[in-house]
Parts: structure tokens; sequence; C-alpha cells
């Protein structure tokens, strides 16, 4: 097996349940696969910027795929960027705001390539909530009518939040079928949905690195937990499954490693250098 390329999941895979992982052990692992000549690949449904802020001491060593691969980032510059047609924008804040009960919903975004927004009239405790995955957060005035034009930035994906108390699965399907037609939705964990184009998955966004650094499908290392993962689990023989991982990932793919708390990327990651 010769790995040429890692890449993991953030939230309930590389990250624990406090939203951090090991910095010291996560560097020297770094340092070595990137000695071998092995890329470093985070892919998460949240922005960039995160990701950048999270790996603050380590990003120009690593390669991001972000907004579950809309947008991706290689060598600190944008390999991919996929918007989301202006008339579809329209007609999902559409639906979001006319064909669910505004109790259903928890809240709703969007997300662009400089910031993600939300509307002016959001409560604070959401707001703080919504900050813990988009840093680049901006109140706009009447989100529901936002363009991108508007914003003076491309919109990438809209994400939706549901309320608790709602049959997540029954929300999820009535909003997947009602979404514009070349678009598309993905579970990416805590209730919540991330609408993008729907030739967008974290598959995608690899893909677009593999062919940047000449790596093949049996060449990938990938690490998920939710549907969102599914698509770069699938793409190597190599995906890996966390403990904590929903089933439908774990039915998928056939290894499996310990859950986020107990960092099952990094223990698989020292395996690897060995």
């Amino acid at each position: 097996m010769a790995i040429k390329l890692v890449a993991f999941d953030m939230d309930g895979t590389f990250l624990n349940d406090k939203n951090t992982y090991n910095h010291q052990r996560f560097g020297k692992i770094l340092e070595q696969l990137r000695s071998k000549n092995i890329r470093v690949v985070a892919a998460s449904g949240s922005q960039y910027q995160r990701l950048q802020n999270q790996f603050d001491e380590f990003k120009s060593e690593m390669d991001f795929v972000s907004q579950n691969g809309a947008v991706v980032y290689s060598e600190n510059a944008p390999l991919l960027i996929q918007a989301i047609p202006e008339d579809a924008v329209a007609k999902t804040l559409d639906i979001i705001n006319h064909q669910f009960e505004p109790t259903d919903i928890a809240e709703h975004l969007v997300v662009g390539v400089k910031s993600a927004y939300v509307d002016q009239t959001i409560s604070q405790a959401a707001y703080d909530l919504t900050y813990r995955y988009y840093n680049h957060l901006k109140r706009v005035v009447d989100l529901p009518t936002v363009t991108a034009k508007r914003l003076e930035d491309k919109i990438t994906s809209i994400g939706v939040t549901f309320n608790n108390h709602v049959d997540f699965d029954s929300m999820m399907n009535n909003l997947r079928k009602a979404l514009p037609v070349g678009l598309a939705s993905q579970t990416s964990g805590y209730n919540t949905e991330l609408i993008s184009d729907n030739t967008v998955n974290k598959a995608v966004g690899l893909k677009e690195l593999q062919k940047k650094f000449n790596v093949a499908d049996d060449e990938i290392m990938t690490f998920g937990d939710n549907e969102n993962d599914l698509g770069m689990l699938q793409l190597t023989p190599y995906g890996y499954a966390m403990e904590n991982a929903v089933s439908k990932v774990k039915d998928a793919v056939n290894h499996f490693t310990d859950s986020n708390n107990d960092e099952g990327v990094l223990n698989v990651l020292e395996k690897l250098l060995k």
C-alpha cells in the first residue's frame, strides 16, 4: 500500500467533542507524512476560513476541501469554487422560509467564499452556535432575499438546521424533494443539511487534488463519520469509519478506527507511518 494523500472530515472525526484536537501529536505526524510527500487534507462541510483558523500553525503544509467540496484550496490558492446559480439561490431560500413552519427550523444561513451570512434578527445564542462552524460570519438585512450581487460574494452553499423536536428524516426528505433542479443536500450531522450544486461532494473536491498531484484512488486514505463523508470514503479502498460514525457510514466501508474522542484518525496515521 503506497498512500500519497490522507483526508479527514472534521466534526465527529478529527475534532473531539470539545471542538479541538491534539495539536502536538498531529504536528509530529504531519511532519512525518509531509517528509514522505504524503498530502494531508482537511475535508469539511464548514468554511475554508474556519479550517484555516483551526490549523493556523499547520496550514502551509495542508490542503483544504471545504463546504463539502464546493470550495477547494491548495497551497494557499483556490483550486475549485462551485457557486450556486442565482435563480436557484432565490428558489431555495423561498422554500426554506415558506414551506416549513418557523418553529421547525433552528437556523439557516448562506455561505459564500468570503464569509457566511445570517439574518440580522438571529438571536445571540444562535449566532454563537453558528459561529462555532463559521468563523467568518456576518449579519445581513433580510436573508431570505439575499443575492450574490448584494453580498458581493459567490454563494456556494446554503445550510439549514432543524430543531430537535422535529422528525429530522422527514424534514430532510421534504427539503430534498423541494429543491430546485441541479441542487442537492447532504447531511452533515447535528440536524443540519448543507445544500449546494448537485455535482458537489467531498470526493469531487479530492479529485481536484488528485489531478493536481497525480494521485490514484487506491493511493488515498480517508476518514469520516456522517453522510457527507460517504463520497470520499467510497472513493478509495482505504476509507475508515469512526467508531462513533452513523450506521450508514459503517455499512459502506471495510475499515474502522477509534472514536473522534479517542483520536482514531491519528491512531491510524501513526500505524501508516510505521
